[in-house]
């Protein structure tokens, strides 16, 4: 029985995952009016490119060399976030299966090749929320820097066409959570 509640679950939770309002749909429109000058593809094109991993590689990196040991406790936390993260949005865009916004809107073209299938939630935001709470948390003033690293990220990728709003908000909100659950499990000293 327990088994058949967790399914019935599921399927009400992807149902609605799969919804996508008309709300959402206008606001999407609007935006990607934007995509009228230039500047603005140049910028998101970048920030979703920096969002495949060097701004993260880069952080880590710094983290390491100057960081001294908040700086190793800010690398590690984000990279147990952004492991985290990684598993569970893969698992999460399987179990759900929301197309992306240019598959079910032609009118939409996509200005960059998704990296899988599926939509909900957005990879990229969920991951640069989860290296922002997880760094940020540990040295608070790299959030000036970070936090709207990560925003610019999430909207590239409804800019783009590769999101749809709610998948980055979702991905924004989880990826922040496990941020900060990655630097408490750290503080615990279960990992070290």
């Amino acid at each position: 029985m327990l088994n058949e509640l967790s399914k019935g679950g599921g399927a009400i939770v992807g149902s609605y995952a799969r919804r996508i309002t008309l709300r959402e749909m206008l606001f999407m429109q609007r935006f990607c009016d934007l995509r009228r000058h230039s500047w603005l593809t140049v910028l998101f094109r970048g920030a979703s490119r920096l969002g495949d991993g060097p701004l993260w590689w880069a952080c880590g990196l710094m983290l390491l060399v100057v960081g001294g040991p908040p700086g190793r406790r800010a690398f590690f936390a984000a990279a147990l976030a952004i492991a985290s993260s990684i598993l569970l949005f893969k698992g999460i865009k399987n179990l759900i299966g929301r197309p992306r916004p240019y598959v079910t809107w032609p009118d939409l073209p996509c200005l960059l090749a998704p990296p899988d299938r599926f939509s909900f939630p957005s990879g990229h935001t969920m991951t640069a929320f989860a290296a922002w709470a997880a760094i940020s948390a540990i040295l608070p003033a790299t959030s000036a820097f970070l936090l709207p690293a990560a925003v610019l990220i999430g909207a590239s990728r409804v800019f783009l066409g590769l999101h749809y709003p709610s998948d980055v908000l979702v991905g924004a909100l989880i990826g922040s959570g496990l941020g900060v659950g990655a630097v408490q499990l750290l503080q615990c000293q279960v990992l070290f």
